[in-house]
């Protein structure tokens, strides 16, 4: 996340006012629908469910490897 350096308080006012909308503002459900969109994109989806248990720690990355090597990760 990139870090703004701001001269003003006006400056840092208008910036956050581009960045965060209110609740009742009609914009923020497609807002809310891209942030959704660039997030289910960058996350993989698919993840394996519930909890396992391993007899060791290699074991246990063995798993991880072959999940990942699955395209999954």
């Amino acid at each position: 996340m990139p870090v703004y350096k701001y001269r003003t308080v006006e400056e840092w006012q208008k910036a956050k006012d581009d960045l965060w909308l209110a609740c009742d503002d009609p914009r923020l459900p497609q807002r809310i629908r891209q942030l959704w969109t660039q997030w289910s994109q960058r996350v993989p989806t698919n993840a394996p469910r519930g909890v396992r248990k391993y007899r060791s720690i290699e074991e246990m990355n063995a798993d991880r490897e072959r999940w990942e090597n699955e395209g999954n990760g």
